[in-house]
């Protein structure tokens, strides 16, 4: 009942983790969405405003060149023509002045295409608003100079012009602040009757605020020519001015800097779009690079270390006649899952302890810290430390079986005397050499040779006889006599007789090295008598992918270097 209620529990709560592990989603997912809307909806808004600010200056630009030479051409005019003109520019300023844009609060909404077309049509018409005033202002003082209108006359007309306007402002005011009072909530709910209203009246007061402004102007300009009535200056516009009449526009596009600066995706999106370039450049090169480095490897370095003179490692230490004993002819595997040993008196066995299955009890065991202590690295390096050193007064029999790996199988290589043998100590288990007798090991460099650094392998440690090697290799050990050339994979070969020429030979084919399923070099063994010995199955145990595996390649790498 108690286990029951316990796995109940553990049931509960995993659902309601991912439960909550949902709803963080889910609200992460939103947020997200709603901030990448707003950026979208106000970067667009700013550059259609900016749109409409450039097209609204040009435009502006093109008709103040136009009203500049049209009415100086009416300098020397006749009073009729400039009146005329006047006229005309005063009913084209009260035909704009009146024009009302479409209400933006429809079902269902514009879209943004009209919405870019009404900002440029009122950024425009306030262009030309400002361009038709600043004509008209300098009309009716031609006008009044041409006439011979009394200036003090002029002014008292123009300042009872501004009264009017002004006082009529003033009720627009007044009548705007009544509503917003009888309706304070309606007067701002869009669709209601005292919203469209107040829409009206402030639509009007923007109206009458401009009138006001221009009467002031005039009454202004007036004043200051009082005691000149002649001709006016050539017309010039007021480029301040026709700039001023972009400030709405300017002012929204400042408002939609400020809200986008505010949105997280805007603050971000700069410094990633300035380091965007570099970092698909390095991703580019992270790409190429290994290629254009395995390209060079495979068409020119190993083309020409497959033409260089072969490596002879050791050669005078193969005394004559002497050579390993081959399994009879068509065979070549020398393995077994289990060997069965023989320890005669006077002989001692180094071995690996979990490779120790069973031996006699009267054998003698105590433990050598080393294989050899003229190599201590080495032996270190190889895994040849801490080994059971057995002995025994009578004939004895040692059972050597691999019992932590199903797929390892141990092989006996007999090193009769004057042989020597090219090995790998990562292949070693154990040996069996006579009581008193130092191991025969020694280590050849060969720095001067391309196939060294092509294959990493610089150092070679050389085995000589009489001394029997005990062998383990991945799904078994072959032992091959070397004939008129053989390759075969480098990270299968064990070792190989020192009266081998060793040299390298490049893979056949390009891509399954590019991809990494052949190495580069393939190891080749040229020799009548030499024999050579590897494992069917190399590099059993690793696991690409793996975090650690980097660091079990390059420390591969150093060991392959020093012939480990």
């Amino acid at each position: 009942m108690h286990q029951l209620l316990t796995s109940l529990l553990r049931f509960l709560l995993r659902h309601a983790l991912q439960f909550a592990l949902f709803i963080v989603i889910l609200l992460a997912g939103r947020l997200l969405l709603a901030e990448w809307r707003a950026y979208s909806a106000g970067n667009e808004a700013v550059a259609t405003l900016r749109q409409a600010s450039s097209n609204a200056g040009n435009h502006g630009a093109s008709l103040a060149d136009a009203a500049t030479v049209r009415v100086n051409a009416l300098q020397h005019a006749s009073q009729t023509a400039i009146a005329t003109r006047l006229q005309q520019v005063q009913a084209h300023l009260r035909q704009l002045r009146a024009r009302q844009q479409p209400s933006l609060f429809t079902l269902p909404l514009p879209d943004a295409d009209t919405l870019a077309l009404h900002a440029q049509d009122e950024a425009a018409r306030h262009v030309e608003i400002e361009v038709l005033a600043q004509e008209a202002r300098y009309l009716s003082a031609l006008h009044a100079a041409i006439s011979g209108e009394d200036a003090r006359h002029t002014l008292a007309r123009l300042h009872a012009e501004h009264v009017s306007a002004y006082a009529a402002l003033q009720h627009n005011q007044r009548q705007r602040r009544q509503l917003e009072a009888q309706h304070p909530l309606a007067a701002r709910l869009p669709g209601s009757d005292a919203y469209a209203q107040l829409s009206r009246l402030e639509a009007e007061g923007q109206r009458l605020r401009e009138i006001n402004l221009q009467a002031y102007r005039a009454w202004a300009t007036q004043r200051a020519r009082t005691s000149d009535a002649a001709l006016p200056a050539p017309f010039a516009i007021d480029n301040a001015a026709l700039a001023g009449a972009l400030a709405p526009v300017q002012k929204a596009i400042a408002a939609g800097e400020t809200q986008l600066a505010r949105n997280w995706i805007a603050r971000w999106r700069a410094p990633v779009m300035d380091v965007a370039p570099t970092a698909a450049l390095l991703v580019l090169s992270a790409i190429l690079l290994p290629v254009a480095i395995k390209a060079f490897f495979y068409f020119v370095l190993a083309p020409i270390a497959s033409r260089l003179p072969p490596l002879s490692i050791a050669r005078e230490l193969q005394m004559a006649g002497s050579s390993l004993p081959l399994p009879p002819h068509g065979e070549s595997r020398i393995s077994a899952v289990s060997q069965a040993l023989q320890l005669n008196p006077g002989q001692q066995m180094l071995i690996h302890p979990e490779y120790l299955q069973s031996s006699p009890v009267s054998t003698r065991k105590r433990t050598q810290w080393l294989l050899d202590w003229r190599f201590p690295i080495t032996s270190l390096a190889a895994g040849m430390v801490a080994l059971t050193r057995l002995r025994s007064d009578v004939p004895a029999s040692v059972t050597i079986s691999a019992s932590d790996d199903p797929l390892l199988e141990i092989a006996v290589l007999h090193l009769p005397a004057g042989s020597a043998l090219v090995f790998q100590p990562r292949g070693l288990v154990g040996l069996i050499c006579d009581t008193g007798q130092s191991l025969a090991m020694s280590s050849h460099w060969r720095l001067g040779s391309l196939h060294a650094w092509l294959t990493l392998q610089l150092r070679f440690i050389v085995f000589r006889g009489p001394v029997t090697l005990i062998v383990r290799g991945c799904r078994g050990v072959r032992l091959e006599r070397a004939g008129q050339g053989r390759s075969i994979s480098q990270s299968a070969t064990l070792g190989f007789t020192t009266d081998v020429l060793y040299s390298t030979m490049r893979s056949e084919t390009f891509i399954p090295y590019l991809r990494g399923q052949q190495a580069l070099l393939n190891d080749r063994f040229d020799g009548d008598n030499g024999v050579y010995l590897y494992e069917e199955t190399p590099h059993h145990g690793k696991q690409p992918g793996k975090v650690g595996s980097w660091f079990e390649g390059f420390t591969d790498a150093i060991l392959k270097v020093f012939g480990i």
